[in-house]
Parts: structure tokens; C-alpha cells; sequence
């Protein structure tokens, strides 16, 4: 027993050093390097980092098709990446070139989508090539009409009810819009792509088109309210139409009208535009 007792201290030494030695081998030597980590699984720098490169990769490329991919994959959404670029904002990093470049890509992505944060008003804008406007030819001139006896009366500016409106069928989707007022929902364009069945059709971009501009939302990032689901918040002074660009035909034009809720509340008119596959 007492020669078991003399060498218990350099037992327990040798174990130490042993377990000191396996874990500097494992460390500093041959350390194990994961691969095939999904976007998800990336630590919150990480996926910060994620969100600066696939908004870099937007602005290069312009395929909002890829860059809702990736969002997905990451499990964000777009108002994440406004989120994200007003807290680097804040942070410091956009006092280099390189923090700023980042961060206006980051707005614009999130804008295309109507998502906004506080980086849209503290950091301005890069200045943008504007687009040559095609040449028209010079009008016609015509005659002035001849006046008749019966005036003609201005039509009154009522506000009318949500209806809804009339499907426009056309090329592979056809569209269905219904107008609705809710002081949950103001100003939304609630955006469906179905088959045929009625079953949401995931990672269709529809088109947001509007007098100045367009946009895009892109189906499948809310899959819990339906895969074929997407949204977009309208601007109170826009009136918009929306398309599957080569699938379908525009719908009629979108307007966010002051309304009455049922039960007496004030809201903006919202719409249900419904895109479903026509014999499918």
C-alpha cells in the first residue's frame, strides 16, 4: 500500500501532462475544422457577417432571386438586414469606405422589399446614374374640340369600400385581387402563388411596380402563414401594380385609400392579390 501511495503524485502528474499535451495537439497541431454548417447554425457575428456578403452580392449581380435564397437559408427576413445596418450605423463601421459600401448595399437590398431602419436617414445614399429616357416624337397637333351646350360635370370623390375586383386571367397565372380595411393591416399587399390546387408555390419573385420605381417580393420566406406567401407595405402617396414578369398579366392599380374598419376604426386599404395557376 505504501508503494502505491509513493507513486500516486507521479501518476497524477503524468495524467495531467498527458491531457495538457492531447489538448495543445488539438488545438495548436491538428485541429478539427468543420465543414458543412448550414447558414443557420453560424454564430450572431457570423451571421451578420452572412447578411453583409449576400447584400455585396445583390448589389453586384442584381438577383433578388439569390439573395431570398439565402435570407432563407439563414432563417432572417428582410427587415433583419435593415435591422443589421442601422446597428453598424451605430457601431462605428461605417467609418471607413469599405463599412459604408456594405451598409448602403444592405439598405438597398431591404428597401427593395419595403423594409427600412434608421441607416436609410443616417447614411446618404450613393449617387445614382440616372437612366436616359427614350426619345418620343413630337405630338400631333390636333384641333381643339368643339364646345358644347351640355356642361359636363366633375365626378364626386367618394371614398368607396373595399370590394373585390375582377380576376384577370393571362398567360400561365391568372390574378385575383380583393381589397380590405383592418387596423391590424394597413397598407399591405398580401401576395399568394398557388398552383392550380390552391397549394403555395415557395421562391416565385413578383414584381412591385409603381410610377417612379419597382420592387420585388419574393414568395416563401413566411412559411408558416403559406409557402406561396409574401408581403409587401405600400407607401400612403404610391398606387402600384404587381405581375409575375413573363407569367402573367399586371393587376389593376393598387391603391393604400383612407377606409373604415368594421367597428368604426380608421385604417388604409390593404389587398389580397392572389396568383394561381390557370389548368394546373
Amino acid at each position: 500500500m505504501s508503494k502505491i501511495a509513493a507513486w500516486l503524485p507521479f501518476l497524477i502528474f503524468g495524467l495531467f501532462v498527458g491531457i495538457g499535451a492531447g489538448v495543445y495537439y488539438a488545438v495548436n497541431i491538428d485541429p478539427r475544422i468543420v465543414t458543412d454548417v448550414s447558414p443557420d447554425q453560424l454564430s450572431e457575428p457570423d451571421k451578420l457577417n452572412y447578411l453583409i456578403a449576400l447584400s455585396l452580392g445583390y448589389s453586384r449581380d442584381r438577383r433578388i432571386e439569390n439573395a431570398a435564397l439565402r435570407l432563407l437559408n439563414l432563417g432572417k427576413e428582410w427587415q433583419d438586414i435593415a435591422d443589421a445596418a442601422c446597428e453598424l450605423t451605430q457601431s462605428g463601421y461605417a467609418g471607413t469606405n469599405t463599412g459604408l459600401t456594405a451598409i448602403r448595399a444592405m439598405v438597398e437590398l431591404a428597401a427593395s422589399q419595403g423594409a427600412t431602419g434608421c441607416a436609410s436617414a443616417l447614411i446618404p445614399s450613393g449617387t445614382a446614374t440616372p437612366r436616359p429616357e427614350p426619345t418620343r416624337p413630337p405630338p400631333t397637333p390636333t384641333l381643339p374640340p368643339v364646345p358644347t351646350k351640355t356642361p359636363t360635370l366633375e365626378p364626386a370623390q367618394t371614398e368607396a369600400p373595399p370590394v373585390a375586383l375582377t380576376p384577370t386571367p393571362a398567360g400561365e397565372f391568372a390574378v385575383n385581387v380583393v381589397a380590405f380595411c383592418d387596423t391590424r393591416v394597413s397598407g399591405v399587399l398580401e401576395i399568394t402563388v398557388r398552383e392550380g390546387s390552391g397549394r403555395g408555390i415557395p421562391g416565385v419573385g413578383v414584381a412591385v411596380i409603381w410610377p417612379e420605381g419597382r420592387g420585388q417580393a419574393f414568395t416563401g420566406l413566411k412559411p408558416e402563414r403559406d409557402p406561396g406567401y409574401a408581403d409587401y407595405v405600400m407607401s400612403s402617396d404610391q398606387a402600384y401594380q404587381l405581375e409575375i414578369p413573363g407569367r402573367s398579366q399586371r393587376s389593376a392599380r393598387l391603391e393604400p385609400l383612407p377606409c373604415t374598419a368594421q367597428g368604426g376604426g380608421r385604417s388604409r386599404a390593404s389587398y389580397r392579390v392572389i396568383f394561381q395557376r390557370v389548368g394546373g
